[in-house]
């Protein structure tokens, strides 16, 4: 199990990785099983453990750092781009 310091870390390498799915099957089903793994797997973590203080509402993003979309991991926050899709090794 990941300290807790560390699960957002987890959680993005694992956005970046479903972003950026590659597979034998068709780019559609890659895309919809990106889609379907994201929604179930890693949207209600970051809902849990960082819309607090990482999405839009009232207050500026911590960091500036938005995971509420994912335009808001792509163009990351005050560190840089949160993800960069298909390159995990290269994500935050």
């Amino acid at each position: 199990m990941q300290p807790a310091g560390r699960l957002p870390h987890v959680v993005l390498l694992a956005a970046a990785a479903v972003w950026g799915i590659v597979s034998s099957a068709t780019a559609e089903d890659a895309s919809r099983e990106g889609v379907a793994f994201f929604e179930t797997r890693i949207r209600p973590v970051l809902v849990e453990h960082c819309g607090r203080c990482h999405s839009s509402g009232p207050k500026p993003p911590k960091g500036g750092l938005l995971v509420d979309s994912r335009s808001g991991l792509i163009t990351g926050g005050d560190s840089g781009p949160a993800i960069v899709p298909g390159k995990p090794d290269e994500s935050l």
